[in-house]
């Protein structure tokens, strides 16, 4: 990060032999201190001014002498555009106690940010908190301060970290960083953290519901869960609501787990989005193929849902009103689908897991946000992950 220093020393590096009186200058430290600084403001040999800074400091013996030591280091740091030296003048006059208050913040700023320069992540993150502690705004310091877990390879505490900023953006009422969340989202992601990377994703779309966002937040869930076939299919119907499908695979997948003969309906709104979005062509075969039999198969569905819908409020078990509501999911009828899952679970002998997933899709495909998240948060599991990104989906359509 480039620094601009002008005007952060105490304003010239000469120091008279007299001080005036709220300064206290030992005799023993201006006779060190003298020459050297009149090298600095002639400055003729800057390099010989540097060689003697050790000396200076040597010769401190309070703490009016320390602020000024720190005030010539850190001009001659500036001049020959060292900034360890910089960086050591700066600390040197903090620890005086010279500083006056309101620049505080900025100096903690010019500190942290040499020591994240030097790579000293865990020296810069303590005085750029301590910039934004003490109220510097100038630039928001929090995306470095999460980079200095990072750079630092502390992982967890940066992912922790960034929550903790996004909860109090999200509170305050102001607009979260999303680059913040993504760069945190790809150390989740690198680190095979699944757990972090599922609630990463979710708060990426949550505070940035676009098409790339949900995109990229799927396809992390997607590879870094290990979903069954059924699973995978609800986290695609996802992808699918919002417009996130991308890859023929991921077509392909969809199609194959959502089944032409089970699902016929469902399988036509695929092929149309991937025909649409140039995923297909209509000479395609595999295209070709699953269209054929879908367009076959899609009014036979229709006919026999009302029919399933009965049989199932007839039987004992709840598997009858499972098969009915996948058809009725195929079908879009999400108001049928989530009575059909309700009736599911209730008469039992199914995958409650599984029907607790599609009963709270379909409620966030009517607009039920709340029911849709007290639906989904009851899900264990694998599909947790799958259920977490549908109740992000219910956030973004209830805000």
């Amino acid at each position: 990060m480039g620094l601009t220093l002008a005007g952060v020393s105490l304003g010239g590096a000469a120091l008279t032999a007299a001080p005036a009186a709220a300064q206290e200058y030992t005799k023993e430290f201006v006779a060190v201190y003298q020459p050297v600084a009149e090298i600095v403001n002639a400055g003729t040999d800057l390099e010989s001014a540097r060689g003697q800074v050790d000396a200076v400091y040597a010769a401190v013996k309070s703490e009016d002498d320390r602020n000024a030591a720190g005030s010539l280091a850190l001009n001659i740091g500036t001049k020959l555009n060292d900034r360890a030296l910089q960086r050591r003048g700066l600390e040197t006059m903090l620890q005086s106690g010279k500083v006056a208050p309101e620049r505080l913040a900025q100096f903690q700023f010019f500190v942290g940010n040499l020591a994240y320069d030097a790579k000293d992540y865990a020296a810069a993150r303590t005085a750029l908190q301590a910039a934004y502690d003490a109220g510097y705004r100038e630039e928001d310091v929090r995306p470095t301060i999460a980079e200095t877990y990072f750079s630092g390879g502390e992982v967890q505490p940066g992912i922790d970290y960034v929550k903790k900023i996004v909860a109090e953006e999200q509170a305050a009422g102001r607009p979260v960083n999303e680059q913040l969340i993504r760069r945190a989202l790809r150390f989740a992601y690198e680190g095979k953290m699944t757990d972090q990377a599922t609630e990463l994703s979710a708060l990426l779309v949550t505070n940035n519901p676009t098409q790339e966002s949900w995109k990229q937040s799927l396809q992390v869930v997607n590879a870094m869960v290990d979903l069954e076939p059924q699973a995978q299919l609800d986290l695609l119907r996802l992808m699918l609501a919002t417009d996130a499908l991308s890859e023929r695979r991921e077509y392909v997948t969809y199609i194959e787990a959502a089944d032409v003969r089970v699902m016929s309906n469902e399988v036509q709104r695929v092929l149309a989005k991937g025909l649409q979005n140039g995923i297909f062509s209509a000479s395609d075969d595999y295209y070709a193929e699953v269209k054929r039999l879908a367009d076959q198969r899609a009014p036979i569905d229709q006919r026999e849902a009302a029919g399933l819908v009965t049989e199932a409020r007839g039987e004992a078990q709840g598997n009858g009103a499972q098969g009915a509501g996948d058809v009725q999911m195929s079908l879009a009828d999400y108001a049928q689908a989530e009575a059909m899952y309700q009736l599911a679970l209730e008469k039992g002998g199914v995958d409650r897991d599984r029907n607790l997933t599609r009963l709270g899709i379909a409620q966030a495909m009517q607009g039920k946000a709340a029911e849709a998240k007290a639906t989904l948060q009851q899900v264990s599991g694998p599909r947790a992950a799958v259920a977490r990104m549908w109740m992000a989906y219910a956030d973004t359509k209830s805000a």
